[in-house]
């Protein structure tokens, strides 16, 4: 395996420009329903959710799209 150079690191998520805002939305949705679903109480899920950088009305709403096999 090859090193990783500092030049091929992604240092935060909103770093990466080129995802489509919708899509963005929808995984930022996925993943604050994911913490919810796996937390042990609602102090728990907040303290995840902030850790994440995430917010608890990202994830009210319709569901996204199940997500395609690519």
């Amino acid at each position: 395996m090859l090193p990783v150079t500092i030049d091929q690191l992604v240092t935060a998520p909103h770093d990466v420009v080129a995802e489509d805002p919708a899509q963005l939305r929808a995984r930022r949705m996925r993943a604050v329903r994911a913490v919810a679903s796996a937390a042990t109480d609602s102090d728990d899920c907040g303290m995840l959710l902030e850790a994440l950088g995430l917010r608890p009305e990202e994830g009210i709403g319709e569901p996204p799209a199940p997500r395609s096999g690519n």
